[in-house]
């Protein structure tokens, strides 16, 4: 009985309903739904990776264009090829610089390019007292890198020693004829320097007079000045002069004396090799000149514009003094302008 109204219960229901559909998921559940563990620390590894790329990116960008700080080992850093400084570690000033890095890091980062010929390694374009210092404290040295040509570098060389510790006149004489030796063109030295021609040809020509062993044993001498190293580099042409020259810096006593003093030295010895010549006798006044007179005094040579002189001519020679005096200096030191 019980199967045959099991039968009939099911006639009377009819068909079997479909049962309805599992509802979908609302948005807020979703976001409510816990990931494990690994999904989400998969999650976290990708997020960092994403944030590493975009800092990797940024650095690389800020390399390409040299903004970018780094530490570098400096014994990765090769010196630039063109010298300027003679002596970079030895004097009060370079132990100063190492006592302030010592005390409160490096402040001012040096400038770097990637070595054009060792992979892996970088060269100064400025900052070699400060590359020396951090190499003396066994500290990475702060530094820019940036892609420069050869001329961009002794651009940056020169400009950044003309601004922070200027160079004395041999210092930039050396300089000038490095580069010259380099195969630079005048413009670049120029540039390098800050210097127009006139000052430029001196420069060469002193640096070209001058051995270079006897610079070393003088040193920078920052006091003696332009009239000065073109006096000894005259005064080495003499017969005779190099020989005394190099007698003179064996000496202990030569050696323990400071730049200046060496300098000061040095000229003095060539000077008794080579006594200073007698000026040359001035030239006759020309005819149709007879307003300007010409006298010779203890103190040097006056030249007087008298009231018969055509008006104007003494604001003429005036304007005229510069360029004439830069003319005759540089046909003395060879012609070159």
């Amino acid at each position: 009985m019980k199967r045959k109204q099991l039968l009939k219960d099911l006639l009377a229901a009819g068909p079997a309903a479909e049962a309805p559909p599992p509802e979908s998921p609302t948005p807020e559940a979703v976001g409510r739904r816990i990931p494990s563990g690994a999904v989400r620390a998969m999650g976290l590894d990708l997020s960092r990776l994403q944030e590493e790329a975009r800092r990797a990116e940024r650095l690389e960008q800020e390399m390409r264009n040299g903004q970018a700080v780094l530490e570098i080992d400096p014994a990765s850093v090769d010196p630039s090829f063109a010298e300027d400084r003679i002596a970079r570690t030895s004097d009060a000033e370079y132990r100063r610089l190492v006592e302030s890095i010592a005390a409160a890091g490096q402040q001012v980062p040096i400038l770097l390019r990637p070595h054009p010929d060792s992979a892996g390694r970088y060269q100064v374009a400025y900052g070699h007292r400060r590359l020396a210092a951090a190499a003396e404290l066994g500290i990475p040295v702060r530094a820019i890198i940036r892609p420069l040509t050869d001329a961009e570098l002794v651009i940056a060389q020169g400009k950044e020693n003309a601004e922070r510790r200027n160079l004395s006149f041999i210092e930039r004489a050396i300089f000038a004829a490095e580069l010259e030796a380099k195969g630079f063109d005048r413009a670049t030295l120029h540039a390098a320097l800050a210097a127009h021609p006139a000052e430029m040809t001196r420069y060469l020509a002193v640096a070209r007079a001058i051995p270079r062993w006897l610079v070393r044993a003088i040193g920078p001498a920052p006091r003696a000045g332009r009239p000065r190293w073109m006096a000894l580099a005259e005064a080495v042409s003499a017969q005779g002069a190099l020989e005394v020259a190099a007698r003179l810096a064996e000496q202990p006593d030569f050696r323990a004396a400071p730049s200046d003093a060496r300098f000061g030295l040095v000229l003095a010895a060539l000077r008794q090799v080579a006594p200073e010549p007698a000026a040359p006798a001035l030239p006759a006044v020309p005819q149709g000149l007879s307003f300007i007179h010409i006298e010779e005094l203890e103190e040097g040579t006056r030249f007087t514009i008298l009231n018969s002189a055509p008006s104007g001519l003494a604001a003429f020679l005036l304007g005229r003094l510069v360029e004439l005096v830069g003319e005759f200096e540089a046909r003395r030191d060879g012609g070159e302008g």
